[in-house]
């Protein structure tokens, strides 16, 4: 038994304290070769959210197929290694990142905190705290400041 996670998952989208996920989940990668699994979460996103698509959804699916590419190459870069990269619609990321939790079988969660003011966080709530709460795994919560 190894205190090792074989899956490490990262969530991302695109801002500077998820960049901050992404190089810490690189450095844990490399250090006890878990595989990553990048996502990015969005409400904007729809099944239909795809490359193929038409349209507005096609734009969307592009974007942010195009953010998880870059990731992994930072990953990748970092010495980490990406297994899989998913984008994931839904509504509210916190809770779709604590389902993954359940159902991939993840053995640790790397997000990042905005370090949200008190106003901010009464009114929107925050994704990491959240899945701190929630998830079925440890989770390492790294600030982009």
């Amino acid at each position: 038994m190894t205190i090792f996670p074989g899956m490490i998952l990262v969530a991302t989208d695109g801002n500077r304290s998820s960049e901050s996920a992404v190089l810490a989940a690189a450095e844990l990668s490399e250090k006890t070769g878990a595989e990553i699994h990048l996502i990015y979460v969005g409400e904007e996103i729809t099944e239909t959210s795809t490359p193929r698509s038409q349209g507005s959804d096609a734009d969307v699916g592009k974007k942010a197929q195009d953010l998880l590419q870059e990731k992994s190459q930072t990953i990748d870069s970092a010495g980490g290694s990406v297994g899989r990269s998913s984008v994931v619609p839904g509504k509210n990321p916190a809770r779709e990142i604590v389902k993954l939790t359940r159902d991939e079988g993840v053995g640790m969660v790397v997000v990042g905190s905005r370090g949200l003011g008190p106003l901010q966080y009464a009114l929107r709530g925050s994704v990491s705290t959240y899945v701190v709460r929630e998830a079925f795994c440890p989770v390492l919560v790294v600030r982009g400041d």
